[in-house]
């Protein structure tokens, strides 16, 4: 429950309108409660009035003012019902939407070094689905209960002042529905709803993983394959679903069995006491319509607790990942007459010298070093270039030097200071990143380049496209800049994807420039095309570039060759 309550306190800045919700589900379950049971006394009545007596007068009754009362509870319900739809959606929206904001301040920190461990589908689930199912929390779980626990105690206290019996069998009927039941069938379905997270998670990765690699797939001949296994996957999900569905209606059949054993109870003490003289006619039809209207304040809860299990598992996935620890730490200090404090986040330097001393390095514990004692000097403006096969650390080592990670033994260093020093988002000003992935987004390419300077003028964007090489390319779009590139850039080429992003590395025109293969991929002329432009711009930047290929080393001046997380210069 710990997850459930920590999301609760989430709730507080919209406690105005949960409390607005929930008042307007207990107005209409008064109102219900109230229409019904005053039409049952109100027809008895009437009845009773409509008798002639003995003498053969009959009975004096107003039949106008209960009536009046009448229609103005039904238009009380219709009303409160509606007011009370708008409100508890429009509150739970504005709790979803708080919650994503939340979840993404805390997935800041976690990236990129966190979240690289993490599958893209399961990380995606997390953020939709299990963010979705917290809507029950409130408009399932907890309105439902509080108007339910004040609505059975209004009704065994008003229950109270016409049959004491009556009241204390219906207000231990309701207990049994309200708590014992949800209970037993929580406990019942509990495995089940956890059950279906985790499998609707695991479903929505592969659906991923399919829709990103379908063209694989299909050139493989592999298609059929995986389809099979995601609908072994689905038909195993619809019979949990299908047993969950079970329980539901047994849950629902149950608490209908008890309304109407409860029901035949009040009629029976209701005969007893009109006998006894205890009751009058009307007063006793009054009790057995308040008996059966108070089962809607707990016919939903059955269910409702069934989906806690769900709601809970959801919480508790939400929470690992927003749990994670961030693999920096920023560092937090102070100034005082003296100087700067220790751990004080200074100001970026107006030098752009970069150092490593000792540093060592792994990403888990149980893991080997993939980076040992490595000590280098890059002074401004000089420019190197790392070679070395896949995964002998050199990316790590440009992940190291902007800090998405920290290392585990050793310093580096920006203008002599530690660059933890320096505030995290502050520090990516230094560094512009061109990769062999870099990212396009489904956007225009205008969009994509103002990724790197959101306020670039029109002569910004223009002289970094005229230096990226994309003139030509962007004269002959219909639309030009305002071509939309697709999910991933898929309906630009790869050297033209390469240009885009080259384009950004020229409008963000940082000091330092970080080329991780920048032309993997691409035929021998683009890539000719590229390094010719990257010349002609890094003129008096730094600039690092890590490749296990010969091409773009004239670039460089000085070469370093990684080995198994060892550097030495060539």
């Amino acid at each position: 429950m710990k997850d459930l309550w920590f999301f609760l306190k989430l709730f507080k800045p919209h406690g105005a309108w949960l409390a607005g919700g929930i008042g307007l589900s207990l107005l209409t379950a008064f109102a219900s409660i109230a229409l019904l049971t005053l039409s049952g006394w109100f027809i008895s009545a009437s009845a009773i009035a409509g008798l002639v007596a003995v003498d053969g007068n009959t009975p004096a009754f107003n039949f106008m003012l209960p009536a009046a009362q009448i229609r103005a509870l039904a238009i009380i319900r219709t009303l409160g019902r509606y007011g009370e739809r708008v409100v508890t959606h429009e509150a739970t929206f504005r709790v979803l939407a708080g919650i994503r904001s939340w979840f993404f301040r805390q997935l800041i920190p976690l990236v990129p070094g966190r979240l690289s461990v993490m599958r893209s589908g399961d990380l995606l689930s997390r953020m939709t689905a299990d963010i979705d199912a917290l809507d029950a929390l409130y408009l399932r779980l907890l309105a439902p209960a509080v108007v339910a626990a004040i609505g059975v105690t209004a009704v065994t206290v008003l229950l109270a002042f016409y049959a004491p019996v009556i009241a204390l069998t219906t207000g231990l009927m309701l207990t049994i529905a309200s708590l014992w039941t949800p209970w037993i069938f929580n406990r019942l379905g509990r495995a089940g709803a956890e059950e279906i997270v985790v499998l609707a998670a695991n479903f929505r990765i592969r659906q991923l993983d399919m829709l990103q690699g379908l063209a694989d797939l299909i050139a493989n001949r592999a298609y059929r394959r995986f389809s099979d296994e995601l609908g072994r996957f689905s038909d195993l999900m619809i019979n949990i679903q299908r047993r969950n569905n079970r329980l539901s209606a047994i849950s629902s059949a149950f608490t209908s069995l008890l309304s109407q054993l409860t029901l035949l109870m009040a009629l029976v003490l209701a005969a007893i006491a009109f006998k006894d003289g205890l009751l009058s006619g009307a007063d006793a039809a009054l009790a057995v319509f308040c008996v059966l209207a108070a089962f809607e304040l707990v016919t939903p809860l059955p269910q409702a607790v069934q989906m806690l299990a769900k709601t809970q598992k959801a919480a508790m996935r939400i929470r690992q990942v927003a749990a994670m620890p961030p693999t920096i730490i920023p560092s937090t200090g102070f100034c005082h007459a003296e100087g700067w404090g220790e751990g004080f986040q200074r100001p970026l330097p107006d030098k752009y010298d970069l150092q490593l001393n000792e540093v060592s390095f792994r990403y888990a514990e149980q893991q080997d070093r993939v980076l040992k004692n490595i000590s280098l000097t890059i002074p401004q403006g000089g420019k190197i270039a790392i070679v070395g096969p896949s995964g002998s650390g050199k990316t790590t080592l440009l992940h190291l030097l902007m800090r998405y990670y920290d290392p585990e033994q050793g310093s580096v260093l920006l203008a002599g200071q530690n660059i933890g020093q320096f505030d995290a988002d502050e520090l990516m000003r230094c560094f512009g990143v061109l990769s062999q992935r870099s990212q396009l987004f489904a956007a225009t390419i205008k969009e994509n380049l103002l990724i790197a300077k959101p306020d670039a003028s029109v002569t910004e964007l223009n002289a970094a496209i005229k230096a990226a090489g994309l003139e030509n390319f962007i004269a002959y779009l219909p639309e030009g800049l305002d071509t939309w590139v697709g999910e991933s850039g898929v309906k630009v080429s790869g050297g033209e994807a390469r240009r885009i992003a080259l384009a950004r590395l020229y409008l963000k025109n940082a000091p330092i420039l970080m080329l991780d293969e920048p032309t993997e991929g691409l035929d021998s002329d683009t890539e000719r095309d590229v390094f010719t432009a990257l010349a002609d711009f890094a003129g008096d930047k730094t600039v690092i570039m890590v490749t296990h290929r010969e091409a773009g080393l004239g670039l460089v001046d000085s070469v370093y060759k990684m080995e198994q997380g060892v550097l030495r210069a060539l």
